[in-house]
Parts: structure tokens; C-alpha cells; sequence
């Protein structure tokens, strides 16, 4: 081989005017001309005071003073190598190119050498012989010089050269001497267009007039500059990151496990959250939803670990299909679920594996699992199931006690007037109860017969009454034994006009009992004031039975003083009426005379109302007829010696027919009921009696296996309905005073055996009238049907004794658990993310010693800068991949003798079948505008951030 050295000696005043090249140089800069971009190069420049050289295979000895020497390899990734002057006299002995091809810095080498990288233009494979002496002076101006693609990309052996022969370029105003055929160095060296201009990226500047002439440095093409790595690729067992992964992934799996079998069992947390004991609802919620995003932020970190792992994992281990761009993108889609929809394509290469379904529902849980915790788990008001329990209550009183009821009324004026005192509180009371109950009962039977479009004669369907407790319960009543209500049968019977109608009222010392602490239910100020529950109470009703007959005046006589013999009468000055005399009760006969009982005059209608020997109770007795529209009444009820007397008795005048309506009014407890409350924080509370239903197993008398005796009508109470008389003035017929109360009932007497479809009857009428004095009797009253306690007067000292019911109860508590049926897909996400937890958490127990995760940027970046290029993914430097692009599988490679990891092809094609996608080269070729343009824009423009 023969070499050409430059004439004349270096002189450090002799500037040339073009850099050189060596011919022994592999790069060709003129080959492929018909490109229409041309390459730059850097110029590279050197002082040398003088440089002696052999032949290839002789030691080469260089002196310098005060220069660099660049000495560059024969591989498109250039070695650089700075040689400095240790002084003078001192010298170097290099190897051969068949000792070190590469030009690479080894160990035995003078440590005077040290190694960078400098990027070579990739051109198109042309290797040539190399010239003679002679034939290179020839082409001085012009020489082909293979490309250096030649030894890689080209996958050719390298050629075997000396070490001066690979010095491509370098600048002969430097080295401050001539070309002459002498010097090796500079034998046949030719000039590079261009290469007197710095790169774009030394000039810190460009343009688009410069665009075309810049070429992009080029990663090394013939594998990467050994990195020697400072930590291993896995960590040991203690690391603190192994530990921190274990224990994010323990808390996900157990939280998310409690999270589902809560949302399973729907648990009712009572006060344990509520605004007056315990956790307060909104700071219950806030902390329901606090857990849910951390185990929501525990999990992606869980699964993004053993998804790392996994392919890392695939990508070290020998014979594995290494991995792919698309399976690394299913990090981004637990991330960043949006990602699935701008890089749909992604789906194709990995969705349809086993870890793409994992991570697409490890994507589907992330994303709606704190949706999914607020239906299912988050704490909300909600009705639980009806349940059974004992409630108890306090008893302070018989039913109907006078005693107890008079002691209740509060009043101001028991010192002035002690012995009426308490009887004028009760007459207020039940006088402004009455007047209400009545009111509202008379309203809406107008506006039944306002509308008329409806006809109610059958009395289970008739309006009933309303009355309030407390101001703030409203109690609704029933009518029962409606069996006995319909006055056809009763005249097809008897063959008279028949009223008998029961009104049941509900047990108001439910409500009691219902906001006792005893019972421990949630009341709605527990419930943020919007809670709300139900009670259906197994407990007898008090209820009253009116029953009026119309009777003429000859069947009435046997019962009026002005009627019978020897009678003390005057003329009232109404009409022909006449009335008796003040004393006139003198002269009715006694209950008993000489240890007989007396049970007065009989009448045609003893069998209806139960009067005589045969029923040991004595009829009424009235001091006179009543005028029109007026009511006389008669509660003094003389009984007998076996019976107490318990009812009261009106009778009243109808200008529209002329027989009288006598009325019986009664009132027992009713063991056919049950009593219903409802409260809510919202709409109030209210009761109900709900009665005679054959499917009511809360019906009191269901509380007894064996039939009881039920009692019979209340004695204390004729006592009580006494005092609603006289509150009410239904005794004004007396004078004749023509009372508002008994003109509207007396209107209201039946004209014929039937109902009016659009009025009440009088008897209906009385029954509301009277309804106040059935809640007065029962507050404080027992929950049985009888009294149990030896006490004076029937009256328990304060609170009362403690009785217990059966009750059905359903509560709203904030609960843990779906609101509505729909909700309930949500359980899907709540199961998946338990069962991906199990799973990770299995799977990172299992391999404790994690791996460097390259599919984190910052570990695949640097793997990457440490790696060579790709030839199947050429051009997408740019535009980033796509289409089969994403299905290239590569693998982590390690070179052992220098400690070095870097990505390799594995041996295989893209692995999804059918995925076919335009070449790298030939879609380049399509593109009308130059691939750097906008990278030239993007260089010169600002950074704000």
C-alpha cells in the first residue's frame, strides 16, 4: 500500500484555504450526488509542530507543542481521540487497526487518549480499492470515499487499515504545513464543500435559507459507546422502594377488599354517624371519598409496578418475544385514560393480549372507581328493611282517666280557683280540639260536594277524622266495624233509621315512645333534620261508637220527664214546648230500692241500644224534647249494681223530618288495630290507625296467642266526653239558645236508611266531634287493653312505668350501599379492582427483588441515548411511530466485559399478525417539504416554559 505525503514543510503562517481528507478514509461525500440535500461537516483543527509516520504495522511517534490532534475512526460513529504534549521528546506508540479496527481507547493504551463521540452523516454503502500514490495525485480536487455505513448499517467486516489511514479530515490550517507527497497524513486529501461552516447547532442559530444544508448528528450506527453502569438492574430485597410498593399494594388490596364487602353488605352505621353523636354526615362523606381516591392513587402505582415489572421483565429474559412500543403504552392508559382514545391504535397491538385486558380494566376501575365508592360505599340516607322489635314507652295513667287528665292541663290559676281550676283548662282544651277536628272534617266533605264526582256511601270509604297532637303530629282515624254501619241493613232489620258508625283513633303515646332514648332510634335532627322512619305498633286504638236511632215522640216518651204522669211542667215560650221543673231529676227513680234494681221505664228500643234487665243498664232519662235545630244531653247515667254507667246520650230536632234522633256515644280501646307513625325531617310526622286488615301482623290482638277478654267501653271516660259537652254547649236545647254546634248536627240526621253521598251523617259527625277527647284519654295511657298497676287514682309518678310492644320499624340511617337497583353495576368495578390488587400484590411478593422499570421515561430515555438505532423503526424520529411501528419487539441486551445495558432487535418480525404498514423510507420519500423544516422553527423559537 502505498501513501501519498503533502509537499512542503507546516508553517504556522501558510493558511489553506479548504480542509483535507485522508484517502484511507471510509466516508464519501460525493456518491449519490442526485440527492437533493446536501451534507455538512465540522471542521476539525489541530496545531502540530512537527509529525513523522511509517508504514502500516510501524510504530507512528507524534510530537506536539501547544495543539490537539483529532483523530477520528473509520465507523459511522466516530472516535475522537486528543492527543496533548506531555512535553518534548515524549511519544506515543499506537497499535495497528488489526489490534483496535474501531479506533476505541483500550486499557493498554497510553492514557494521553481519550474517546468522544462524533456523529457521521449515514450515507449509502460505496466501498472502493483504495488509489495509488500516482493515481491519487490525479484526483486531488475530487475522491469517492466509501461510506462509513459501509461497516454497520451495511453489516460488512470492517476494513482492515492502518490507524493513520482512518484520519478523514482535518484542518491543513492548523497543522501549519504543506501538502507534499511525503506526508501521510495528507497524502490525495480533498476539499469538503461546506466544511469551513460550523453545524446549526454551534451556531446556536438557523434559518430556513439554511435548513437544506443542515444534517441532524446521528446516533452511533454501530452500537452504543459502553456506559458502564452504576447500579445494578435490580434492587435487593431490603431497598426502601421494594418496601414502599409492598406496602401500597397491602393497603390497596385490604381497603379495596373492605371497600367491596362493605358495598356487599350495605352496613347501617346508626349514630355512629350522625349530626349528634359520633362522625358528622358530611365529614363521613368526605372521608369515604378521601379512602376511596387513596386506594385508587395505591392501586395505579400497584399496577403500573407489575406492569413494569412484567415487561422488563419480558424484554431481559433469554427467549422471550421481548416487548413493543404498544404493550409499553398501556402504562398511559392506567394513567391517563384519555390516551385510549387519541391513540386508539394502540388497542390493536396490545388490547387483545392478556395483559392489555388486565390493563384495560385496571383502566376501567381507575377511572370510575371513586364514582363507583360514592354509589356503593360512600355513607347516604337511606330506608332500611322492616324489622321486628320490642319498643318500649312510659305509662303514666289508665285510658280516659279524669284524674290524670286534669293533673296534665297546665293552668295558672289553681291557687285562686282550686276546685274548677283544672276542669276549665280541660273544657279550653277540648273545646278548641273539638271545634278544629270538626272544621277540618266539614271542609273536606265540602269539597266532596263542591266537585261531586265522587259517590261514597259505603262508610269504610267516607272521609274520617284528623286531629293533632302536641301541635305538631297530625293523627288520622279509621272507621271500624263498618260491618255495623250501613243503616239499609239496619231498616231492612229493625225497620228504622239506624246511624251507627265507630271512629278508631291512633295510640298517641306511640310518638312517645318513638323519640324515647329507650328505642335509640334516629331521630331526623340526628339525620341532618331530613331523616325519616316508620313504626307500625302493635297497640289497641281508643275509639268511640255513636249510634243514633230516629225515634217519633210516643216512642221517646218513656224516656222524657215532660211526658210522664203527674209530671211537673211549664211552657218553655217556645211553641208547645213544655219543660220540667228545676228538680225534676228528684223524681226519676233509683238505681236500687229495697235491694232491687231499677232499670226504669222500657221503650221500643231497649234490643238497639242494650237497656233493661236483660243488659243490666238503664236508659237515659231528658228533661224535655228539644226544639229545632237545638240538642238536649243527658251524661249523668244512673247505673246499676253491676254495671258502671258508660255512655252519654244527645238528642236532637231535624226541621226536615219530625222525629228525633237520639244518640248514644261510647268509647272503648280496640284490640283490631295497629297504630302507624311516620316522621320525617321535611314533611312532619303523622299517625294513623290502621285497623281490621287481616294481613296486619302488627295488629294488637296478634300479640296474644289465645283469645283475651277485650273489655268493655271505658266507664272513665263518660266522665271526660262530659266535660267535651260542656265545653261544646250541646246541652243548649235546655234554653233553647239554638248553639251553632248542635245546628249543624241536627241538619246532619239521616232522611232516609242510607248515607248521603255528599254530607256526613250525624252520627259521622259526632264521632269527629268527639275525637279530641279520645287523644286526650290516651296520652300516657297504657300500650294493653287493661290496667296492671295498684296505684291511688290510676296515676304513676313521673316518667311512668316502663311497657313494652311489639313493633315493626323501618329507619332511615346513612348507610353504605347503592340507592337505586342501577347502581348496582358498580359492584363490577369494586370486584375487579379487588381482584387486580390480589393479583399485583401476589405477583410483587412473589419477584420482592424489583427490576429496573424501562417502561418509566426516564429509565427508557437513558437506556435509549446508550443505544443504537433501529433499522425498523427508520423515520419515525419525527412523527413519532404508528402502525407496525408500535408492534416491533425489542429486548434489553447487557454486555458483560463493560457493564453495559443497551435495547437490541430481537430476531423476530413484529409479532401481530396482519399488521402491515407503510415502509420508513418510502413514506420519507412522499413527504414534499424537508423532514427538519419545522425542527428549524421549533429551534428558533422562544421557550416560555
Amino acid at each position: 500500500m502505498s501513501y501519498h505525503y503533502p509537499t512542503g514543510e507546516a508553517s504556522p503562517s501558510k493558511e489553506e484555504d479548504v480542509p483535507w481528507i485522508s484517502p484511507m478514509s471510509s466516508m464519501n461525500f460525493d456518491e449519490h450526488a442526485e440527492e437533493t440535500q446536501q451534507r455538512r461537516l465540522s471542521a476539525f483543527s489541530f496545531g502540530l509542530a512537527h509529525s513523522q509516520s511509517t508504514r502500516e504495522g510501524d510504530a507512528q511517534k507524534w510530537r506536539q507543542n501547544n495543539a490537539g490532534l483529532q483523530l477520528l475512526g473509520a465507523t459511522d460513529e466516530g472516535v475522537a481521540i486528543d492527543i496533548s504534549d506531555a512535553g518534548v521528546g515524549s511519544s506515543i506508540q499506537r497499535s495497528t487497526n488489526l489490534e483496535n479496527p474501531l479506533g476505541l481507547h483500550l486499557p493498554h493504551q497510553s492514557s494521553q487518549f481519550s474517546i468522544r463521540r462524533v456523529p457521521v452523516p449515514q450515507r449509502p454503502v460505496s466501498m472502493q480499492a483504495e488509489a495509488p500514490a500516482a493515481d491519487a495525485a490525479k484526483t486531488e480536487t475530487q475522491f469517492e470515499m466509501p461510506s462509513p455505513d459501509d461497516t454497520l448499517i451495511g453489516e460488512s467486516t470492517p476494513r482492515r487499515m492502518s490507524l493513520w489511514g482512518r484520519i478523514w479530515s482535518f484542518n491543513s490550517k492548523a497543522l501549519n504545513h504543506k501538502k507534499s507527497g511525503s506526508d501521510i497524513l495528507t497524502m490525495n486529501m480533498q476539499p469538503i464543500s461546506g466544511a469551513e461552516r460550523t453545524s446549526m447547532m454551534e451556531e446556536g442559530t438557523s434559518d430556513l435559507n439554511t435548513l437544506e444544508e443542515y444534517n441532524p448528528k446521528q446516533c452511533c450506527a454501530d452500537g452504543p459507546e459502553p456506559c458502564s453502569s452504576r447500579k445494578d438492574i435490580q434492587l435487593s430485597a431490603r431497598h426502601w422502594l421494594i418496601k414502599v410498593v409492598i406496602a401500597a399494594s397491602l393497603y390497596s388490596t385490604v381497603m379495596s377488599g373492605i371497600w367491596f364487602f362493605v358495598a356487599l353488605i350495605q352496613p347501617r352505621w346508626g349514630h355512629r354517624i350522625s349530626s349528634n353523636m359520633g362522625l358528622g354526615p358530611s365529614t363521613a362523606t368526605v372521608l369515604a371519598a378521601f379512602l376511596a381516591k387513596t386506594i385508587e392513587l395505591t392501586f395505579v402505582t400497584t399496577f403500573i409496578t407489575f406492569l413494569g415489572q412484567i415487561l422488563t421483565r419480558r424484554a431481559i429474559a433469554r427467549g422471550s418475544r421481548g416487548t413493543t412500543l404498544a404493550e409499553m403504552s398501556m402504562r398511559s392508559w392506567v394513567i391517563q385514560p384519555g390516551s385510549l382514545i387519541t391513540h386508539f391504535g394502540m388497542l390493536r397491538f396490545a388490547g387483545i393480549s392478556i395483559l392489555g385486558v388486565l390493563s384495560l380494566l385496571a383502566t376501567l376501575v381507575a377511572a370510575f372507581y371513586t364514582t363507583a365508592s360514592d354509589a356503593m360505599v360512600a355513607p347516604k340516607l337511606k330506608y332500611g328493611n322492616w324489622e321486628h322489635m320490642l319498643m318500649s314507652g312510659h305509662v303514666r295513667s289508665s285510658y280516659a282517666n279524669p284524674a290524670f287528665v286534669k293533673a296534665s292541663c297546665p293552668t295558672l290559676s289553681v291557687q285562686d280557683d282550686a276546685l274548677h281550676a283544672a276542669e276549665s283548662c280541660i273544657d279550653v282544651m277540648v273545646s278548641g280540639e273539638s271545634y278544629r277536628n270538626l272544621q277540618t272534617f266539614m271542609g273536606v266533605w265540602n269539597d266532596i260536594s263542591t266537585n261531586g264526582s265522587v259517590l261514597l256511601r259505603q262508610l269504610k270509604n267516607r272521609p274520617v277524622a284528623k286531629a293533632s297532637l302536641n301541635g305538631n303530629t297530625s293523627l288520622f282515624g279509621t272507621w271500624i266495624e263498618t260491618e255495623h254501619g250501613d243503616p239499609a241493613t239496619h231498616f231492612k232489620d229493625t225497620g228504622r233509621i239506624i246511624n251507627n258508625v265507630t271512629l278508631a283513633m291512633p295510640h298517641p303515646g306511640v310518638a312517645a315512645a318513638a323519640i324515647s332514648p329507650l328505642n335509640g332510634i334516629l331521630q331526623p335532627d340526628d339525620l341532618s333534620g331530613v331523616g325519616e322512619y316508620a313504626i307500625k305498633a302493635g297497640v289497641p286504638s281508643p275509639s268511640v261508637n255513636v249510634m243514633c236511632v230516629n225515634l217519633n215522640t210516643s216512642e221517646l216518651a218513656p224516656l222524657v220527664y215532660t211526658e210522664w204522669p203527674f209530671a211537673n211542667v211549664t211552657s218553655s215560650g217556645v211553641g208547645k214546648q213544655k219543660i220540667g221543673w228545676s228538680n225534676w231529676t228528684t223524681e226519676v227513680p233509683l238505681a236500687v230500692k229495697d235491694g232491687k234494681e231499677e232499670f226504669l221505664n222500657k221503650t221500643v228500643v231497649d234490643d238497639i241500644f242494650r237497656w233493661g234487665a236483660k243488659y243490666k243498664r238503664r236508659p237515659p232519662v231528658f228533661q224535655l224534647f228539644p226544639a229545632d235545630f237545638n240538642t238536649v244531653v243527658n251524661s249523668s247515667g244512673v247505673g246499676s249494681l253491676s254495671v258502671v254507667p258508660d255512655a252519654i246520650y244527645l238528642m236532637g230536632k231535624s226541621p226536615a223530618i219530625e222525629d228525633y234522633t237520639l244518640c248514644e256515644l261510647r268509647s272503648w280501646v280496640s284490640p283490631k288495630c295497629s297504630t302507624q307513625f311516620n316522621i320525617s325531617g321535611i314533611a312532619g310526622s303523622k299517625m294513623a290507625a290502621h285497623c281490621e286488615d287481616p294481613d296486619d301482623s302488627n295488629s294488637y290482638h296478634r300479640s296474644f296467642d289465645v283469645e283475651q277478654d277485650w273489655g268493655h267501653a271505658a266507664p272513665d271516660w263518660k266522665w271526660l266526653a262530659d266535660q267535651w259537652r260542656i265545653a261544646s254547649d250541646l246541652n243548649g236545647g235546655l234554653l233553647n239558645s239554638n248553639p251553632a254546634n248542635g245546628r249543624i248536627l241536627t241538619q246532619l240526621a239521616l232522611k232516609e236508611p242510607k248515607l248521603p253521598a255528599y254530607l256526613p251523617s250525624m252520627a259521622e259527625a259526632l264521632a269527629v266531634f268527639a275525637s279530641s277527647t279520645l287523644v286526650l284519654g290516651s296520652v300516657g295511657a297504657p300500650f294493653v287493653h287493661f290496667w296492671e298497676y295498684e296505684v291511688p287514682n290510676n296515676i304513676l309518678g313521673s316518667p311512668g312505668a316502663v311497657q313494652q310492644f311489639n313493633a315493626s320499624v323501618i329507619t332511615q340511617q346513612y348507610t353504605s350501599g347503592h340507592a337505586y337497583r342501577w347502581q348496582g353495576v358498580f359492584y363490577v368495578v369494586l370486584a375487579i379492582m379487588f381482584f387486580l390488587n390480589v393479583l399485583c400484590f401476589a405477583y410483587i411478593v412473589l419477584h420482592a427483588r424489583l427490576v429496573t422499570d424501562y417502561t418509566e421515561a426516564q429509565n427508557l430515555f437513558s437506556l435509549a441515548l446508550n443505544s443504537a438505532p433501529n433499522q425498523r423503526l427508520k423515520g419515525t424520529c419525527g412523527g413519532g411511530p404508528e402502525g407496525r411501528d408500535l408492534a416491533v419487539p425489542w429486548r434489553v441486551a447487557y454486555a458483560s466485559g463493560t457493564n453495559h445495558y443497551y435495547i437490541e432487535e430481537t430476531s423476530r418480525g413484529p409479532w401481530i399478525r396482519g399488521v402491515d404498514g407503510p415502509d420508513g423510507a418510502a413514506e420519507q420519500t412522499k413527504s414534499s417539504h424537508f423532514a427538519g423544516e419545522s425542527y428549524g422553527r421549533l429551534l428558533n423559537g422562544r421557550s416560555w416554559w
